[in-house]
């Protein structure tokens, strides 16, 4: 009996052996390819080591050092800088920051969404693909040609100013108003570059279906598209939030260093002297505000808009 379970088993212990090679060859190569995967990085790591490691550590460090009384050119660690940096015309920088940025993030967001829901309800292919394109280019345009053309444009001597007698109206380019007008030059194709996506691909079927069970188009919107477009329309708006809190050359070109008190125009005016002259350290602890604002808006968009793609893979 031993002997014929014995002559039953043998043919299968070669095919187990092979099994069991195979195993071990795969996870070699898996090991290999995740040790290439590795190696590959490196470049990539060094890179932001030494161009964005370095500079944070540098901004951290600088932000808790303050001048010591008792022996003049040397530092002490201290609280001092962030302290001043969330009082006088710093938080005032702070605050208008924050304040515009909402504002510009809220309308680029629904101007983007509404815009971007009438591109798709032409259903032309050609017009999508056109639109994707210049969406890509104007939401990284900016900096001191944007802010020279909208001084042309509607800037106190401007040609649409002088046309539709925006002056008589109250109307000045230079002011928060002004600032949040620029910003929906990119802030608008960013919304558009955002959402697009996520509307094209709510299902037809989806829509089939609500309607064969009796709901209207609005009731459509309502309880299915919204709910589910809802994490990409946040995601938007936060990434616009923080691209409009971060813009700092449009923003210089066209208000300089007054009119408007904006964080990053506090901070150059703190590192370039003059009348923020021995402040350089009290910029940097408004730098790092600055990141940690940035952090918080890069940990709430993730989250979304990998939740914004769960419905499409």
């Amino acid at each position: 009996m031993t002997a014929t379970v014995a002559t039953r088993n043998a043919p299968s212990a070669p095919g187990a052996i092979e099994r069991a090679i195979y195993r071990i060859h795969s996870l070699r190569a898996r090991a290999e390819r995740r040790t290439a995967s590795f190696w590959g990085l490196i470049p990539f790591l060094v890179f932001i080591v030494l161009f964005l490691g370095v500079p944070v550590c540098g901004i951290v460090l600088s932000a808790f050092r303050v001048a010591d009384v008792n022996e003049p050119g040397n530092y002490v660690p201290s609280l001092a800088n962030f302290a001043a940096s969330f009082r006088g015309a710093s938080w005032d920088a702070m605050q208008n920051s924050l304040q515009i940025s909402v504002i510009a993030a809220l309308v680029g967001g629904i101007v983007g969404l509404a815009l971007a829901q009438a591109i798709l309800t032409t259903r032309s292919r050609k017009l999508t693909a056109v639109v994707t394109v210049l969406t890509s280019v104007l939401a990284n345009s900016g900096g001191v040609p944007l802010a020279f053309s909208f001084i042309a444009a509607v800037g106190n001597a401007g040609i649409i100013t002088g046309l539709l007698s925006l002056t008589d109206l109250g109307f000045t380019l230079y002011s928060s108003g002004g600032l949040i007008l620029m910003y929906q030059y990119f802030l608008i194709p960013t919304m558009v570059m955002v959402v697009l996506p996520t509307l094209a691909g709510l299902r037809v079927e989806w829509k089939e279906a609500a309607a064969s069970v009796g709901a209207t188009s609005w009731q459509f919107w309502k309880k299915i598209a919204l709910p589910i477009a809802t994490p990409a329309i946040l995601s938007g708006f936060v990434l616009l939030f923080g691209a409009s809190f971060a813009t700092h050359a449009s923003a210089a070109a066209l208000i300089g260093g007054g009119g408007v008190p904006l964080i990053s125009l506090r901070i150059d005016s703190g590192l370039a002297g003059g009348n923020l002259a021995g402040q350089e350290n009290v910029a940097m602890a408004l730098g790092v505000n600055m990141i940690v604002v940035a952090l918080i808006v890069l940990l709430i968009y993730m989250p979304l808009q990998k939740r914004s793609l769960k419905w499409f893979k």
